[in-house]
């Protein structure tokens, strides 16, 4: 397929584009446009081109003679009703243009359309980079869908034995057209990869299994987690599907191979999978762990992270890539800049990547978060550093008030008790224009804040901080979403601790113990542990003195700005 190679991608999206438009013409009002349609038509056009096939008859009998019966119950299945579509695609199309649709198609870059979640072709490619395929190397797709990497692989590695496995048995049959046209050292099977013997070893193994699924839905994996959880205790009936896909691949691997996996964030930072990351970490089974860019994958807006998985490793890499990438309209693209960047930063270090040791990722619950540790790289040498938790009294979350409970017990006159939302901070001050409440329920004390309490936003970044001054006989109640932790004062000046937490140190902390898939989120158990400087308070007074004499500056400022502003609306009517 060297014609494509050369081709560049604004021919190929146009071939694509004109292709897709012609069966569109003919099946608009047909029953079914569905991406495997559209690829069936075009390879059974293909077919019909070059053995010189006119009708449907004879084209469904040279498939089923020459190719297989299979593959004929495929095509009649997929496109029976629509195959007189066939025809008008060989009179328009040349041979080369059908065989570039059938090559790139549905990859990502020429608008996917299947309905399973394909593997960006940047995926494939920082994978097989971090692979790094020797000579004679068995490479395995375990999950391999349509075929996107095991095209790319073969494309580059043509004398290597490949091998995919894939349960859907339309996305096989289209994987298997795919490694027919293009490569001839590609194997596909379908069925399931649970039932494939732990005795079939490979040197290579790359996985975008699926993600979230639970062991219930994992068809035919019932025998293999079994197996799991009698010699993996630390597998659990409620541990996530990810891991027991990385365990599934780390059991096909020959001693000396090296696997890539697809997983969600929260696989590699949840409570639920603390056990099993603690197992693959202390056995050495992970290399690397790459934070990749968000929207990636044209179907899911799930982030993700590249595993690397092997043997024998006493460390992990970590390299956080969520910036490397191409932002395009709907998706983000890894370009090849970016691949070189990241394999550079594997191999050689820099600013975004780090080697964390067992010990580490103990102290972290063996997170397999990289911006925990490089945000933490940052205030690790902390001066007389002390546990966060060793200076709270108190710590609690905010009241779970609904908005609708909330509109009920808002005053619209002036009383004693206040509401206090994320919203009302701003640039780490509390608003003072703060909603009234009416006549607050015992039951909701609690979550009242106190005087020089320091509040905290637990999900979302910038974090949001900040402390509260209450006069005495006032009450505020907080929001749901805040942590208010009533100080030692003994101990500690708040608002040092809000200087420290201000600062480009003190974000990092507080970034380096987040943890969440689409939004970062802190635990208290996270927040009690956390590192914070307590210098003797002689030092803690001064630097708050500070702080709070800039805080009036701003009040001041703000004020000024408020004055002039409201004269502005008056100089119209001062000139006569």
């Amino acid at each position: 397929m060297l014609h494509v190679k050369e081709l560049k991608e604004k021919e190929i999206d146009t071939i694509v584009s004109n292709v897709q438009g012609v069966i569109r013409d003919y099946t608009e009002n047909k029953s079914d446009s569905s991406s495997e349609l559209f690829y069936v038509l075009v390879y059974a056009a293909y077919v019909a081109s070059t053995n010189d096939v006119d009708n449907v008859n004879d084209l469904l009998s040279h498939i089923e003679t020459n190719i297989s019966e299979q593959r004929a119950m495929f095509v009649k299945e997929v496109a029976r009703k629509e195959l007189d579509i066939v025809f008008p695609l060989t009179r328009k199309f040349s041979v080369d243009k059908l065989l570039t649709y059938l090559y790139v198609c549905p990859r990502d870059y020429t608008a996917k359309m299947t309905r399973e979640l394909g593997t960006p072709d940047s995926i494939s490619k920082l994978a097989l980079k971090i692979l790094g395929v020797g000579s004679g190397e068995t490479v395995a797709d375990f999950g391999s869908g349509i075929g996107d990497f095991l095209t790319l692989t073969a494309e580059l590695h043509k004398d290597n034995p490949l091998y995919g496995i894939e349960i859907n048995a339309y996305s096989s049959e289209i994987s298997k057209i795919r490694a027919e046209l293009f490569s001839d050292n590609t194997m596909i099977e379908q069925g399931n990869m649970f039932v494939l013997p732990t005795s079939r070893k490979f040197d290579k193994i790359f996985s975008n299994y699926p993600f979230n699924l639970r062991p219930n839905l994992m068809l035919g994996a019932t025998e293999y987690i079994n197996s799991l959880l009698e010699r993996v205790p630390e597998i659990k009936r409620a541990t996530s599907s990810d891991w027991i896909f990385n365990s599934l691949v780390l059991d096909h691997l020959t001693d000396d191979g090296k696997a890539v996996a697809i997983m969600t964030n929260g696989s590699a930072w949840s409570n639920i999978d603390r056990d099993i990351r603690e197992y693959f970490v202390s056995n050495g089974f992970i290399e690397a762990v790459i934070a990749l860019p968000s929207r990636l994958f044209n179907s899911t807006m799930i982030a993700t992270t590249m595993i690397v998985i092997s043997r024998g490793n006493k460390s992990v890499k970590m390299v956080d890539a969520r910036e490397l990438c191409e932002s395009k309209r709907r998706t983000n693209l890894i370009t090849d800049s970016n691949i070189d960047s990241i394999v550079k930063l594997l191999t050689e270090g820099g600013e975004k990547a780090i080697t964390v040791n067992r010990k580490k990722l103990e102290d972290n619950d063996f997170v397999l978060n990289p911006f925990r540790y490089l945000a933490r790289e940052e205030f690790t040498e902390i001066k007389d550093g002390v546990e966060f938790g060793s200076l709270m009294k108190r710590v609690t979350r905010g009241a779970p008030i609904m908005a609708r409970e909330l509109d009920e017990m808002t005053s619209n006159e002036p009383t004693n008790t206040q509401y206090l939302m994320l919203a009302n901070i701003q640039n780490g001050m509390i608003s003072e224009n703060l909603p009234y409440l009416k006549e607050l329920d015992s039951k909701l004390d609690k979550y009242c804040i106190g005087n020089r309490n320091l509040l905290l936003s637990k999900n979302g970044t910038p974090f949001k901080v900040a402390i509260a001054e209450i006069e005495k006989g006032r009450k505020l109640l907080g929001n749901g979403n805040l942590f208010i932790i009533e100080l030692d004062e003994e101990k500690v000046n708040p608002y040092f601790l809000k200087a420290f937490f201000d600062s480009e140190v003190g974000t990092a902390a507080l970034i380096s113990i987040a943890a969440g898939v689409a939004l970062l989120n802190i635990s208290v158990e996270s927040l009690r542990k956390l590192i914070v400087p307590l210098p003797p308070m002689e030092k803690q007074n001064e630097i708050a003195n500070l702080y709070q004499a800039k805080i009036d500056e701003i009040k001041m400022l703000r004020l000024r700005i408020q004055k002039a502003q409201n004269e502005l609306k008056g100089i119209f009517g001062e000139v006569e």
